[in-house]
């Protein structure tokens, strides 16, 4: 069996903001209220939803003053791909340039260096990440997906 890869925490000081990603650091109902109440990609998503994706991926969670204000995750293999999903920055902290550093931060995590292909998705912060470094994808005829219908079942 192998077993699993679990890196050290990461973690990015800037001002008065902690970019962290110790699991143990994650106010995990605050994460949760902002994907299922105020992100339109996970809206009404269930806790048990929220506690699976935060298991199966690397958390980053964004603090001032102890208490969390962002949150960010990657999927990845820390070898070769990385994705990076679920975004948030608080309403309140927006306007800060703090999206812009978190995405850099992101992708400038030690377990991280051999990372070649790193992607994501967005519906409106394109100009966010541009200025992080990031760009659209350079071939996207290379890239397929699976959108399962309700009626289709795994074999």
């Amino acid at each position: 069996m192998i077993p699993p890869f679990v890196p050290p925490p990461a973690s990015w000081q800037r001002d008065d903001y902690l970019l962290s990603t110790d699991p143990g650091l994650l106010e995990v109902d605050w994460v949760h209220h902002q994907l299922s109440q105020h992100c339109y990609w996970a809206k009404d998503q269930s806790k048990e939803t929220t506690l699976r994706t935060l298991a199966c991926s690397l958390p980053f969670g964004l603090y001032t003053q102890q208490q969390q204000v962002g949150f960010g995750r990657l999927i990845t293999d820390y070898a070769r791909f990385a994705y990076l999903s679920d975004v948030i920055i608080a309403p309140e902290h927006r306007g800060k340039g703090l999206g812009q550093w978190f995405a850099r931060c992101v992708t400038q995590h030690p377990e991280l260096s051999g990372v070649k292909r790193w992607m994501l998705a967005t519906d409106d912060a394109h100009a966010i990440y541009q200025r992080a470094g990031w760009q659209a994808v350079t071939e996207p005829n290379r890239l397929m997906e699976f959108r399962p219908t309700a009626n289709e079942v795994a074999p």
